[in-house]
């Protein structure tokens, strides 16, 4: 995940309750106006379905953009 989607990510969960599941996260970010399409909701919809703790258990558990692919 680029360091500037993180960054709109971290904005727009910056007052989600932990824990949370994928679906809370995901409902969460649009609920603060984030695009369906933007790269911030892509990035999360990109996610393992879990229970995440913290910001940094999202942050880990998303390496690449959801455009791309690994060779």
């Amino acid at each position: 995940m680029p360091a500037d989607t993180f960054a709109e990510v971290q904005a727009l969960l910056e007052d989600l309750d932990f824990p949370a599941d994928k679906d809370a996260i995901v409902a969460h970010a649009t609920g603060r106006g984030a695009g369906p399409d933007s790269a911030a909701v892509r990035a999360l919809r990109a996610m393992p379905l879990a229970t995440y703790r913290n910001m940094s258990e999202i942050r880990s558990s998303v390496d690449l953009r959801p455009d791309e692919t690994p060779d």
